[in-house]
């Protein structure tokens, strides 16, 4: 198995899953390209080949370009990371727009998970809601696929680092 490595890995820390979103929520995406691909061939049956029909070409053209790169940026850096010691979610919304948090293993209180819908049940894809000690809001891990086997992951990770000493190997380096 390939090690996982990441920044601001901690010395001795051991990633064990890197996941991302499940490849459906890019659903959204691929309708409104569809509806743009569908306004081109309109104006070209309603103009034919006119300078309308061009311009339109051409905007539809670059809106995709613009949604496909945004898109793929913001779904192949929108994941969240279980090691050893801790689950890290990195929230990628935009380009310029990103939340990182993440909860010791030893301050997760429960771990939930819930699958809402008849896609996402048959597509096996839903949250994991992580509840930690103190005053501190819980993580979310949105839209992760095969939920039930993360969350228990995450649980027996969580037994075992309660069950370790406390060392020093959580200083960042």
């Amino acid at each position: 198995m390939e090690e996982i490595e990441f920044d601001n890995q901690r010395p001795n820390e051991k990633a064990i899953l890197l996941k991302k979103r499940h490849p459906w929520v890019l659903w959204k995406s691929g309708l409104f390209l569809l509806i743009l691909v569908i306004a081109v061939l309109l104006s070209y049956l309603i103009f034919g080949a006119s300078k309308i029909s061009v311009i339109v070409t051409i905007v539809a053209a670059l809106v995709v370009i613009y949604h496909l790169v945004t898109r793929f940026f913001v779904y192949n850096n929108d994941i969240f990371i279980v090691t050893d010691q801790r689950v890290i979610n990195i929230d990628q919304s935009g380009f310029f727009a990103r939340r990182v948090s993440e909860a010791e293993l030893e301050n997760i209180q429960n771990v939930t998970y819930e699958i809402k819908g008849p896609v996402r049940s048959m597509l096996n894809f839903g949250d994991i809601i992580i509840a930690t000690a103190g005053n501190t809001i819980g993580l979310t891990l949105r839209n992760v696929e095969n939920p039930h086997f993360i969350q228990e992951k995450i649980v027996e990770l969580q037994k075992k680092a309660k069950q370790k000493p406390i060392s020093d190997n959580r200083v960042l380096r």
